[in-house]
């Protein structure tokens, strides 16, 4: 059912260790017909961006070996007065985030222009934690505002030029609605499908949910029923590894929770030659 892996980090990548060789000699073997490496680019700073030329010259290199590999990014939303203060001063230090009665504005870490120039081709985009208020990642778990914030965040990405596919929707780092997905407001997976829809995104599916022990065999299959509803609205989904050590096969496990929902061979989309930069 799962023919290519659109989401994959490197040693390249700040919290990942997989050599680029090891990806593709692994998804070689794997029978896969395309890979895309996409390490995080989370911040405009020189770290970050440093990080994303090494891994397009990587990628550019192996392509000589394997045509097969495709070159993406995965971005995340900063907020937008860190991201103002990293392209003034080109570092993160001493960046204070300012006191406001409303959400911070977000932004990605480069534009699609700059990212076309690496040799980049299409883009994740991901919510991984809060940017809506100061030092959001001190403060105590809120579910509420969490859910609130993720909604915000997953709504922009489906409307911003540069995200080509909506990252591991509803993913969060410390899994607080991983228990029962239904915790989710409905109405706003409505939202974000028809956004989707509207802009032209795929959405993904992301083997986190259905092999992370943080997750119930509820959740799992909710979480499947949900991508099932959002493919059947017309949005393509894509698959990901979300590899970052080694390059295991983990497309049986996930397989298991998407047949049991409907999903058969030629249903997860590769991403066409259309969409990509």
């Amino acid at each position: 059912m799962i023919h290519s892996d659109w989401h994959i980090h490197s040693e390249y990548s700040y919290d990942a260790s997989a050599p680029i060789e090891t990806i593709a000699s692994n998804s070689k073997a794997q029978g896969l017909r395309f890979v895309g490496i996409t390490d995080h680019a989370n911040f405009n700073d020189e770290k970050f961006m440093g990080d994303l030329r090494a891994s397009a010259a990587a990628v550019k290199e192996a392509q000589k070996r394997y045509p097969y590999m495709i070159l993406g990014v995965e971005l995340t939303p900063i907020e937008k007065p860190e991201f103002d203060y990293i392209a003034k001063t080109g570092t993160r230090e001493g960046y204070l985030p300012p006191e406001q009665g409303t959400p911070y504005g977000i932004e990605l870490a480069a534009t699609k222009e700059e990212l076309i120039s690496l040799g980049v081709r299409y883009a994740i985009g991901a919510a991984h934690w809060r940017v809506d208020v100061p030092g959001a990642k001190a403060l105590p778990v809120d579910l509420d505002a969490c859910i609130k914030e993720w909604y915000r965040q997953q709504m922009w990405l489906a409307c911003d030029e540069r995200v080509t596919v909506l990252g591991h929707p509803w993913y969060h780092g410390k899994a607080i609605w991983y228990d029962d997905f239904s915790i989710i407001p409905r109405s706003m997976n409505i939202d974000i499908a028809s956004a989707l829809k509207e802009n032209g995104k795929y959405v993904e599916c992301n083997s986190h949910f259905f092999t992370s022990g943080k997750a119930t065999e509820k959740f799992r299959r909710q979480y499947a029923e949900f991508l099932r509803e959002l493919f059947e609205m017309g949005i393509p989904v894509t698959y990901g590894s979300d590899s970052h050590n080694g390059y295991a096969d983990v497309r049986p496990a996930v397989e298991k929770y998407l047949l049991a929902v409907g999903f058969r061979d030629g249903d997860i989309s590769e991403l066409s030659e259309k969409c990509l930069w």
